[in-house]
């Protein structure tokens, strides 16, 4: 080591103790709990409009299911009217005039509606799915603004202090450059190096701001109320589970899945309905009505009888309706290949999905592991340093040094054990397990 380059290591002459490390990131006393990631997420849930947008679609596809079934209940209708005729009493829109009319009218046999009813079915379970996709990524984005905002404050002090040590090494090399003892060069490295730093600091300062700000949202707390975090935890089988495994478990459970699925089977239905226009229907009908004289019945009927009524049972048999039902039921089934054809893709999407995630997440763990064995080992480095000090075999400026390393180490850490958290809230959201899982 030449003597320009140990007068330039007051850049790495920042000590600080382990304890400190392990402690940053917590704030001053703020009264209350800590805000955990379950407790934010609970906050963002029950304010959250694309839930209760979702859940209003599913609450009005429950009604439209209602509507379709009434078809299939009798349908009684009541009146009166008034009318005057002359000569030959004549009817009223098919019904001679009445002082009070009732008609019913009751459906017994009809494939359409039957099929119609099964379809509103298939859609209204569709739409039972939207709440919990709506669940699954409004979780999925606390939960990384949470992460961010706490691996944000943990890396936060440390760059503070690296910044301050970067600007009076800077200070330390221009006196030197005075003083003919460095070149320009030196100088500029030094420049680079505090301005990296800087730069470094704003990313992590704004990243921190950004997140408190939309987790502030998202949770509806008030810019008055500090938000202290925890260090976020996802424990649970799935993280273990094989990628096969999840896929199966995911076609279950899968909102969007879910929802595929039975759009799929709405529109089977949907075809079956339009295929009914061929068949016949049953249906069992009744009029009564109450007859006055003022309609001369009387004069005309040999016997005028005030109470009527009639109960029958209509059959109508479709012969010929200019190859509307063929057209109907081409376009349905175009529309159930369509939903097929999606459903199939979305099966694909979700498998590659669920292969890339595991992926991400075993090389994330991988690299957790990396981290902490780093950081162990330059520990060990650090105390070998600090014994050879003592013995006089190395000088202060290389014991600043391995305090360094340590210290970019130890943020290297934090930033491997953050993407980890990400990794796993990926797969869980790809798995659709997020809902479950909290």
């Amino acid at each position: 080591m030449n003597k320009t380059a140990r007068l330039l290591i007051p850049l790495l002459a920042l000590c600080v103790p382990a304890s400190a490390i392990t402690n940053m990131g917590q704030e001053p006393g703020r009264p209350g709990a800590v805000l955990t990631l379950r407790e934010a997420i609970r906050l963002a849930l029950a304010r959250a409009p694309e839930v209760q947008l979702a859940q209003a679609e599913a609450a009005r596809a429950g009604e439209a299911l209602r509507e379709t079934r009434s078809a299939n209940l009798p349908q009684i209708v009541t009146g009166t009217g008034l009318a005057y005729n002359n000569g030959f009493p004549l009817s009223i829109e098919g019904s001679a005039p009445s002082i009070i009319q009732l008609g019913l009218s009751q459906a017994i046999l009809s494939k359409k509606n039957k099929s119609l009813t099964r379809e509103a079915e298939a859609e209204s379970a569709a739409s039972q799915a939207g709440p919990d996709s709506a669940r699954n990524g409004l979780i999925a984005r606390v939960a990384l603004l949470y992460n961010e905002l706490h691996q944000a404050r943990l890396i936060l002090p440390l760059l503070e202090q690296q910044q301050e040590a970067a600007g009076k090494s800077q200070q330390f090399t221009e006196a030197l450059l005075q003083a003919g003892r460095a070149l320009q060069l030196d100088l500029t490295m030094a420049k680079v190096a505090s301005a990296s730093i800087g730069q470094q600091l704003l990313v992590t300062r704004e990243r921190a701001q950004l997140a408190e700000a939309s987790l502030r949202e998202l949770a509806g707390i008030p810019e008055s109320e500090p938000i202290r975090t925890e260090t976020p935890e996802i424990k649970g089988e799935l993280l273990v589970l094989s990628t096969e495994v999840l896929y199966q478990r995911a076609m279950e459970i899968h909102p969007e899945i879910r929802e595929a699925k039975a759009n799929l089977r709405a529109r089977e239905f949907h075809v079956e309905a339009e295929k009914a226009e061929r068949y016949p229907e049953f249906n069992v009908i009744g009029q009564y009505a109450v007859f006055s004289r003022m309609n001369n019945y009387q004069d005309y009927f040999s016997r005028f009888t005030r109470n009527n009524y009639v109960l029958g049972l209509s059959i109508q048999l479709p012969l010929f309706n200019g190859f509307r039902t063929d057209a109907r039921v081409a376009q349905s089934r175009q529309d159930l290949e369509a939903a097929r054809l999606r459903l199939q893709r979305l099966e694909s999407d979700l498998r590659l999905s669920l292969e890339r995630s595991a992926s991400g997440l075993r090389i994330a763990g991988g690299a957790v592991e990396v981290a902490r064995l780093e950081v162990a080992a330059y520990e060990g480095k650090l105390k070998n340093s600090e014994t050879l000090l003592e013995a006089g075999r190395i000088d202060p400026a290389e014991l600043d040094n391995a305090r360094m390393q340590l210290l970019g180490k130890r943020v290297a850490a934090v930033e491997a054990e953050k993407a980890l958290f990400d990794r796993q809230v990926e797969l869980l959201r790809a798995s659709g397990s997020l809902g479950t899982l909290f």
